[in-house]
């Protein structure tokens, strides 16, 4: 996938906020170490308080548990006279906290009491209190109804002077009294207190109590209830409120199950502000990073960065005194002297291009003077040297054409200062002297290739010999034939040139080869390593030519360009 481009200020901002991830890290690390260690201390809290509200409640229940015994050994309640009654109506005026008092004999049956409704003196129910007291000095029972309200049910035993069991003392706490107690105990905001009996009935609870009291503690919570283990949990309480809950399971030896709940929320309220206080620090002092980063990275960055562009862009734009002037230790300054050196070393390579490339064209120019003074000079001679000879006209032309196809040759290599040429132009100079203005006769398409001086001169004299074949034999012998020429490379980086005639007379295939194909294939084969077919089919004659890597100055793409008319080189009178 590529990179993304950006600009260096965008770099720099990027670089600066890698450079603050490490900060951001410790700082994310630190909070969650420091909320870990909140809910901790939130969840032993809990613990504590949950505890602590077991102990009063074990208070309040032993102070009951002894009045309790009191009673039971008050001779009134042991003879069971009638000033028992009395007696516990006085006591229960004297301790409105203590609803029902009620002395039975064995199987619970009431023998004196301070109430006179036989609903509240049933046998039933005080059953599993009676069950277990047999075992027992006291037990704390469960949620009870009276006609005086609702209660916890306790009961203690009663013994004979010879310390025998013969029957119970059982009493009811009221409701309303140990919720007043709950009410009178400081509470921090979210917090909540849960006194249950051992079947999960609440019988106090803060805040809300008229809510609660009364109901069962949900399925989900009954095995704290019942379970053997005090702990702490992460709930969801029945109000809504989420809560970290201690508990102490009715298993205890108080016989209740007491749960106190710290509000989450408020509990955690000191680490989310120190939180949100973190976050506003750490985006404030990143934006300020980032700033500080954004204004010095564009005085001692991007300015120097810059002045280095301006001095590459105005020498490229032609200033050649165009320099950094940038001198110092710093990295920036190093890069600018050697931006300044480096171009003073491309001038001074300039110069000396340009002096050698004048002497080149000083040069090139004398060896095209001297190769046109020779060939004019083989001109003369073969003139003068067969001049009394019977050697016919037309091959004397023929010899003088081929000079001139070699003097152009030679003038297309001078003229551009190369030792090469390109397929193109050297098509180009062959066909020049058989293109008509007004009607063009060749069609010319073919990759960029570039030939070596030796193999540009062997294709410009084959091609010669080819167009003055069409011109006495071939397609250039009328005025409607034409003379298509393509090339390309292939994959094997061979060059492969394709002349193909069309629209001329029919071709009459000769009966043995002329002087003209043997040059053409002899010269190619050693020039262009090349291999030559001469197919004379009735259409018109096709010549392909297939030469070797050698002859190409460089390897070059494969392809080739729309067949185009080409204009001609110069005409000749």
């Amino acid at each position: 996938m590529k990179a993304p481009s950006l600009s260096l200020s965008q770099r720099l901002l990027l670089l600066t906020a890698v450079a603050l991830l490490p900060a951001l890290a410790i700082l994310g690390f630190n909070e969650f170490t420091l909320r870990k260690a909140r809910e901790a201390e939130v969840h032993n809290f809990a613990l504590r308080l949950s505890e602590l509200a077991a102990l009063e409640m074990d208070r309040v229940i032993t102070g009951a548990g002894a009045l309790m015994v009191a009673v039971a050994n008050v001779p009134v309640v042991q003879d069971g006279d009638s000033g028992c009654e009395t007696y516990l109506d006085r006591l229960g005026v004297l301790l409105p906290q203590v609803t029902l008092i009620n002395i039975t004999d064995l199987d619970g049956n009431s023998i004196c009491a301070n109430s006179k409704v036989a609903g509240d003196l049933r046998p039933e129910v005080s059953t599993n209190v009676r069950a277990e007291l047999r075992s027992a000095f006291f037990r704390v029972g469960e949620y009870t109804e009276s006609s005086r309200g609702p209660g916890l049910l306790m009961g203690t035993q009663r013994t004979a002077a010879d310390g025998t069991i013969n029957g119970y003392v059982l009493a009811t706490v009221s409701l309303d009294y140990l919720g007043q107690l709950l009410k009178e105990r400081p509470f921090a905001q979210g917090s909540a207190l849960t006194i249950a009996d051992r079947t999960g009935m609440i019988i106090a609870r803060e805040p809300f109590p008229e809510d609660f009291v009364g109901t069962r503690i949900p399925d989900a919570f009954m095995s704290r209830v019942t379970g053997t283990e005090s702990g702490t949990m992460q709930v969801v309480s029945q109000d809504g409120t989420e809560r970290i809950l201690g508990y102490q399971p009715a298993s205890r030896p108080l016989g209740l199950y007491v749960s106190a709940g710290s509000g989450l929320t408020d509990a955690m309220a000191p680490i989310n502000d120190a939180t949100v206080r973190g976050v506003i620090l750490a985006a404030v002092g990143g934006l300020v990073a980032l700033l500080l980063a954004l204004s010095f990275g564009r005085q001692f960055i991007r300015r120097p960065v810059l002045r280095l562009l301006r001095t590459i862009r105005a020498w490229r734009s032609g200033d050649r005194g165009a320099r950094t002037g940038m001198v110092g230790k710093a990295e920036f300054h190093q890069v600018g002297e050697a931006i300044d050196e480096l171009l003073d070393e491309l001038s001074q390579r300039q110069l000396a291009q340009q002096e050698a490339e004048q002497h080149r064209d000083l040069l090139a120019r004398e060896l095209d003077h001297r190769i046109k003074n020779l060939l004019a000079t083989v001109q003369a001679v073969a003139r003068q040297s067969f001049r009394n000879s019977d050697v016919a006209e037309e091959s004397l032309q023929a010899f003088y054409a081929r000079l001139a196809v070699m003097a152009d040759a030679h003038k297309l290599l001078t003229s551009r200062h190369s030792e090469s040429a390109s397929v193109d132009a050297v098509v180009e100079t062959a066909i020049g002297p058989f293109f008509g203005k007004e009607h063009p006769r060749f069609i010319v398409s073919g990759a960029d290739v570039e030939l070596h001086a030796k193999a540009a001169l062997s294709l410009a004299m084959a091609l010669h010999e080819l167009c003055t074949n069409a011109s006495k034999y071939g397609a250039l012998s009328n005025e409607s034939g034409q003379v298509s020429i393509g090339w390309a490379l292939t994959e094997g980086h061979k060059l492969i040139l394709t002349w193909r005639e069309s629209g001329g007379p029919p071709v009459v295939p000769p009966s043995g080869k002329g002087f003209g194909s043997r040059m053409i294939e002899r010269a190619l084969a050693a020039d262009l390593g090349a291999s030559v077919t001469f197919n004379y089919s009735l259409a018109g004659l096709t010549c392909t030519i297939i030469a070797a890597e050698t002859a190409l100055l460089d390897r070059q793409e494969t392809g080739s360009r729309p067949f185009q008319p080409v204009r001609a080189v110069m005409d000749r009178t």
